[in-house]
C-alpha cells in the first residue's frame, strides 16, 4: 500500500512538473491567430499588425489565418473548441458578442468556452446619411424618417454584423420605423449609400472620413460615449439617444481551457507590442484607440458586450439563415 501511494504520488508530481515546464517554455512553436474576417479588412490589418509586434515579444512567431465563413462563426467555434495547448488564439471584434445570439445553435457557450485575453483597441463608428435627404443632424433625420414612416431604408453590413446591430439599437431607441437592407461588406453599403440606394449607415471613422470631408454623406455622430478627438465637431450619438454607446473593437480571445499562466503570459505580451511605439503609431494612423488590457478587463468589457447585443437582437428578432 506504502508502495502505491508512493508511485502515484510520483506520477501527480511527474504530471505536474512536465505542465508547468510546458507553460514554461511557451511558446516553444508559433503561435496562431484565427482572425474572422477575410484577408485585406480593417479588423484583418490589426490583426497582422499585432502578429508583427507579437513576433518581436515572443521566442516563437504569431500567424494570421483568416477565415470569415458565415460571419466569423466557423473561426469562432474552432477557438472555442482547440483545447489546452495555447497555440489558437481568437481575434475578432463585435461579431464575438452577436454570433452566440443570431445563432440558433452556435455550437458553443461563450460565457464558459472562452478566457478573455486582451482588449486590443477600440475605435467610433460614424452615422451617415446622404446629402440629397437635406438633413444636417440626427434630430433633423430622426423628425424626417418620423414623419415618412416606412419610406426610408438603412444599411448594414451583413445580418447581425458589426454595422446592423448599431442601426437597429438606433432604430429602436429612437423610434424609427425603418427597412434594413444587407450588403455584403461596409464598401458595397457605403457605394449604396452614396448611390442613392439606401438613407442611412454606420461605419468606421477613417473609412468614412474621405466622404465626410468631400461632403459626400453628412456625419450625424458617433457611436462612443464621447466625441472622437479625430473629429470632435461631429456629435456622439448618445447627445441625442442618452445611454447609447456602440463602440467597434477587436480583442483577443483563447479557449477556456488554455492554462492560466500562459493567457497571462499572452496578455502581458499583448501590452509590450502594443506599447511599441512603431506599432502605436500604426494603430493610430487608423483612427482608433490603443487599449492592451488584462483579462479581467476584457472580461467585464465583453460581459457588457453579451448583454447590449442579446437585449437588441432578441427585440429586433435577429436570425442568421441557419
Amino acid at each position: 500500500m506504502i508502495f502505491v501511494r508512493s508511485l502515484v504520488a510520483a506520477v501527480v508530481f511527474a504530471s505536474g512538473t512536465c505542465a508547468a515546464t510546458a507553460q514554461n517554455a511557451w511558446p516553444d512553436r508559433p503561435v496562431r491567430f484565427l482572425v474572422t474576417s477575410a484577408a485585406g479588412g480593417g479588423i484583418d490589418l490589426m490583426a497582422r499588425m499585432l502578429a508583427d509586434g507579437l513576433s518581436r515579444q515572443l521566442p516563437k512567431p504569431v500567424v494570421v489565418e483568416n477565415n470569415g465563413a458565415a460571419g466569423g462563426l466557423i473561426a469562432t467555434r474552432a477557438v472555442a473548441n482547440a483545447g489546452s495547448d495555447g497555440y489558437t488564439f481568437l481575434f475578432q471584434g463585435p461579431g464575438y458578442a452577436a454570433l452566440p445570439y443570431i445563432h440558433r445553435n452556435p455550437g458553443f457557450d461563450v460565457r464558459k468556452n472562452f478566457a478573455p485575453v486582451s482588449l486590443v483597441a477600440k475605435y467610433p463608428l460614424v452615422l451617415v446619411t446622404r446629402p440629397s435627404l437635406n438633413v444636417k443632424t440626427l434630430p433633423e433625420f430622426i423628425a424626417l424618417v418620423k414623419s415618412n414612416p416606412g419610406k426610408f431604408t438603412f444599411g448594414s453590413s451583413g445580418v447581425g454584423g458589426a454595422s446592423h446591430i448599431p442601426l437597429e439599437a438606433i432604430k429602436s431607441q429612437a423610434g424609427l420605423d425603418m427597412t434594413h437592407v444587407p450588403y455584403r461588406g461596409s464598401g458595397q453599403t457605403t457605394a449604396a449609400l452614396l448611390g442613392g440606394q439606401i438613407d442611412l449607415t454606420i461605419d468606421g471613422l477613417a473609412p468614412q472620413i474621405g466622404n465626410i470631408q468631400s461632403g459626400s454623406v453628412v456625419p450625424l455622430g458617433v457611436s462612443t460615449e464621447a466625441r472622437a478627438p479625430q473629429m470632435p465637431d461631429i456629435p456622439a450619438i448618445n447627445e441625442v439617444l442618452p445611454g447609447f454607446k456602440y463602440p467597434m473593437w477587436v480583442a483577443v480571445f483563447a479557449s477556456a481551457e488554455t492554462p492560466a499562466p500562459i493567457v497571462e503570459k499572452m496578455s502581458k505580451a499583448i501590452a509590450d507590442a502594443l506599447s511599441e511605439p512603431a506599432v502605436r503609431k500604426r494603430y493610430e494612423d487608423l483612427l482608433v484607440e490603443v487599449v492592451g488590457s488584462t483579462p479581467a478587463a476584457l472580461g467585464a468589457f465583453a460581459d457588457e458586450q453579451l448583454s447590449f447585443n442579446k437585449a437588441i437582437i432578441e427585440k429586433a428578432k435577429i436570425q442568421a439563415g441557419d
